[in-house]
Protein backbone atom coordinates (compact mmCIF):
# COMPACT_ATOMS: atom_id res chain seq x y z
CA UNK A 1 0.00 0.00 0.00
CA UNK A 2 1.69 3.66 -1.16
CA UNK A 3 1.57 5.93 2.06
CA UNK A 4 1.33 9.60 0.49
CA UNK A 5 4.53 11.81 1.19
CA UNK A 6 6.32 8.52 2.88
CA UNK A 7 9.99 9.26 1.89
CA UNK A 8 12.02 5.69 4.10
CA UNK A 9 15.18 6.40 5.73
CA UNK A 10 17.26 3.79 6.50
CA UNK A 11 20.72 3.02 9.06
CA UNK A 12 22.76 -0.07 8.14
CA UNK A 13 24.45 -2.24 10.55
CA UNK A 14 27.99 -2.49 9.71
CA UNK A 15 29.21 -3.85 12.67
CA UNK A 16 29.60 -7.73 11.09
CA UNK A 17 29.11 -7.15 7.47
CA UNK A 18 32.15 -6.66 6.58
CA UNK A 19 32.61 -9.90 4.49
CA UNK A 20 30.17 -11.10 1.39
CA UNK A 21 28.43 -14.23 1.23
CA UNK A 22 30.15 -15.40 4.55
CA UNK A 23 27.23 -17.66 5.38
CA UNK A 24 25.52 -20.58 3.72
CA UNK A 25 22.10 -19.10 4.91
CA UNK A 26 21.38 -16.07 4.92
CA UNK A 27 18.64 -16.91 7.61
CA UNK A 28 21.72 -18.10 10.41
CA UNK A 29 22.26 -14.87 12.24
CA UNK A 30 24.26 -16.24 15.41
CA UNK A 31 27.88 -16.24 15.95
CA UNK A 32 28.78 -16.18 12.11
CA UNK A 33 31.69 -18.29 11.18
CA UNK A 34 34.12 -15.95 8.56
CA UNK A 35 32.24 -12.56 9.76
CA UNK A 36 34.38 -9.46 9.86
CA UNK A 37 33.77 -5.65 11.25
CA UNK A 38 32.28 -3.20 7.77
CA UNK A 39 32.31 0.33 7.85
CA UNK A 40 32.77 2.33 10.49
CA UNK A 41 30.14 4.29 12.09
CA UNK A 42 29.41 7.21 9.97
CA UNK A 43 26.82 9.84 8.35
CA UNK A 44 28.49 9.92 5.10
CA UNK A 45 27.17 6.80 2.99
CA UNK A 46 26.97 6.00 -0.66
CA UNK A 47 23.36 6.73 -0.65
CA UNK A 48 22.41 9.76 1.36
CA UNK A 49 19.11 9.88 -0.15
CA UNK A 50 18.04 6.84 1.47
CA UNK A 51 20.55 5.28 4.30
CA UNK A 52 21.24 7.67 6.99
CA UNK A 53 24.08 5.80 8.36
CA UNK A 54 26.25 3.35 8.75
CA UNK A 55 26.44 1.89 12.21
CA UNK A 56 27.25 -0.99 14.66
CA UNK A 57 24.19 -1.79 16.38
CA UNK A 58 25.49 -4.69 18.56
CA UNK A 59 29.23 -3.94 19.91
CA UNK A 60 31.58 -6.50 17.84
CA UNK A 61 33.14 -9.10 20.26
CA UNK A 62 29.58 -9.41 22.33
CA UNK A 63 27.89 -12.99 21.63
CA UNK A 64 25.12 -13.44 20.00
CA UNK A 65 24.07 -16.49 21.62
CA UNK A 66 25.84 -19.59 23.45
CA UNK A 67 26.29 -22.95 22.01
CA UNK A 68 24.63 -25.64 23.73
CA UNK A 69 27.07 -26.52 25.90
CA UNK A 70 29.07 -23.00 27.54
CA UNK A 71 32.87 -22.44 27.34
CA UNK A 72 32.72 -23.54 31.21
CA UNK A 73 30.99 -26.93 30.12
CA UNK A 74 27.75 -26.76 31.46
CA UNK A 75 25.01 -26.60 29.79
CA UNK A 76 23.67 -23.23 28.22
CA UNK A 77 20.06 -22.50 29.70
CA UNK A 78 19.16 -19.86 26.65
CA UNK A 79 20.33 -21.88 24.17
CA UNK A 80 18.67 -21.09 20.65
CA UNK A 81 19.04 -23.46 17.94
CA UNK A 82 20.11 -20.39 15.72
CA UNK A 83 23.18 -20.57 17.59
CA UNK A 84 24.06 -24.67 16.45
CA UNK A 85 23.32 -22.95 12.60
CA UNK A 86 25.79 -24.57 10.24
CA UNK A 87 27.29 -21.03 9.74
CA UNK A 88 27.74 -20.33 13.83
CA UNK A 89 31.47 -20.34 15.76
CA UNK A 90 31.12 -23.52 17.81
CA UNK A 91 29.00 -25.89 15.46
CA UNK A 92 32.11 -27.45 13.88
CA UNK A 93 34.37 -29.91 15.79
CA UNK A 94 37.55 -27.88 17.10
CA UNK A 95 35.70 -24.61 17.60
CA UNK A 96 35.13 -23.01 20.86
CA UNK A 97 31.76 -22.75 22.68
CA UNK A 98 30.02 -19.41 22.29
CA UNK A 99 29.18 -17.36 25.43
CA UNK A 100 25.99 -16.31 26.49
CA UNK A 101 24.19 -13.29 24.67
CA UNK A 102 25.94 -9.76 25.55
CA UNK A 103 28.96 -11.70 27.01
CA UNK A 104 32.02 -10.54 25.78
CA UNK A 105 33.53 -13.47 22.50
CA UNK A 106 37.06 -13.21 22.43
CA UNK A 107 37.33 -15.63 19.58
CA UNK A 108 34.51 -14.00 17.76
CA UNK A 109 36.72 -9.87 18.32
CA UNK A 110 39.67 -12.06 17.20
CA UNK A 111 38.00 -13.13 13.85
CA UNK A 112 36.07 -9.78 13.28
CA UNK A 113 38.72 -7.64 13.50
CA UNK A 114 40.98 -10.41 11.39
CA UNK A 115 38.14 -9.73 8.58
CA UNK A 116 37.24 -6.64 9.03
CA UNK A 117 36.90 -4.09 5.72
CA UNK A 118 36.58 -1.20 7.42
Amino acid sequence: QHIPNFQPHFIIDSGRNGVANMRQDCANWCNIRGAGVGLKPTTNTANTTLVDAYYWLKTPGESDGCTQMLPNGQACKRYDSMCGSADSIGSRSGEPRAPEAGKWFDYQIKMLAENAHM
